[in-house]
Order: structure tokens, then sequence, then C-alpha cells
């Protein structure tokens, strides 16, 4: 499927999404190439394996990713049985359901359950929550050696540079701002704490600070 048919597909199976708030009212192309800016550079050359994206929605930017990364698998994992079954709907839409699934989880037990964790080569999170929760939850995902890329406000783009992921298995490791939106990427290392993520009640009580 060219680049052109699948944005349409994929465009026309987000109708009801948009309709319910889920996606909001960015052209499809504006979406695509905010999707883009989630890939390192060295992605373009050596394209990930495993990867998932967290909190998903309908399947932004996932989907997206995977036309855009053709030799990559993607999770695309949200705690909502609706948003996960519009994001089904544009995975069929899209052609990729051989190499993208939906799965309906919690982030926290998805990890914890030994579904995810040390898994992926490449972990992105869109609208997913603010720094703790995002870092806490979507870096313990990471295989040593992989990345994950958020995007976020400029005013967050310190707290990701500063602070310190070691007892998450991440290090900070590049940041870049784009005309598409601001990107911050961590590299999975070793150091992985067994405790992280903590249960959602102890990560409310006291967030993740490095």
């Amino acid at each position: 499927m060219t680049t052109e048919s699948f944005l349409r597909a994929v465009d026309e199976a987000w109708r009801p999404a948009r309709a319910a708030g889920v996606i909001g009212g960015a052209p499809i192309q504006e979406l695509f190439d905010h999707a883009a800016g989630f890939i390192p550079a060295a992605f373009r050359v050596h394209s990930p394996t495993e990867c998932i994206d967290v909190g998903t929605g309908a399947g932004l930017p996932g989907l997206l990713l995977a036309h855009q990364l053709p030799s990559s698998h993607w999770t695309l994992l949200d705690s909502s049985e609706r948003r996960c079954d519009l994001a089904r709907s544009a995975v069929v839409a899209s052609g990729l359901g051989s190499r993208v699934d939906v799965v309906h989880a919690d982030v926290g037990d998805f990890v914890s359950a030994g579904g995810g964790r040390r898994r992926f080569d490449f972990v992105v999170a869109r609208l997913f929550a603010g720094f703790s929760e995002t870092a806490e939850c979507c870096i313990p995902l990471l295989r040593v050696g992989g990345s994950m890329v958020v995007s976020c406000s400029r005013d967050a783009l310190p707290t990701w540079e500063s602070t310190d992921l070691g007892r998450l298995g991440g290090v900070f490791s590049d940041s870049w701002v784009v005309d598409e939106g601001v990107y911050a990427s961590v590299e999975g290392v070793e150091g992985l704490e067994d405790r992280f993520p903590r249960r959602a009640a102890s990560r409310r009580r006291k967030p993740f600070q490095g």
C-alpha cells in the first residue's frame, strides 16, 4: 500500500475516533509528520524490531510509525477497551494486521506481569501521562540499548534531561526540537530495580523523582 492510500484508509478509519474526541482535528498528514519526529536518526538505518506505543488511544502514533518502519512489529497498548476497539479498526484498515497487535492492559500491569519487561527495542509515548508516570511505567519496557522517545512540551524537556533515570534502567540520551514537535529520548541501560514500576497507588502517593 502506498503512503497516500495508507493515510487515506487510516484517516477514514479514524472518523469515529475523531468524533469521540480520541484524536483531535489535525489533518492526517500533520499527524503523520509528527509521528515521523519520534524516529531517531539511527533507526532510519537500522530499524527496530519490537516496538510499543504506550497509551496509543486509537493507534496514534504507533500505527503511523509501523508504516514508516516497515520491518518493525508493534504493540499498541491502552487501558481503555473502547480506544483499543478504535485502534483495531484502524489496524484492519491499514493492512498492517500481520505486524501490529492491539493490547488492552494497564501498562504497569503489562510490565509487572512479565509481558513487557525489558522486551522492546523502541518505546514511544505521545500523550500518555506526565513525566513521573511516563518514566516509571515506560522505561522498564526497554531492552538494554533500546530507545524510548516521548513527545513533550518545551517546559518538560529540562526534567527529562536532568533527572537520574538509572533506577528505572534508563539514561537520557538526546532531545530534538523540530517543526513537528519536541522530543526526548532515553536509552535502556542496566540497573532496572525489581520494584519498578510500583503499583498505581504508590506512584500517585510518591511520584518518581529520580
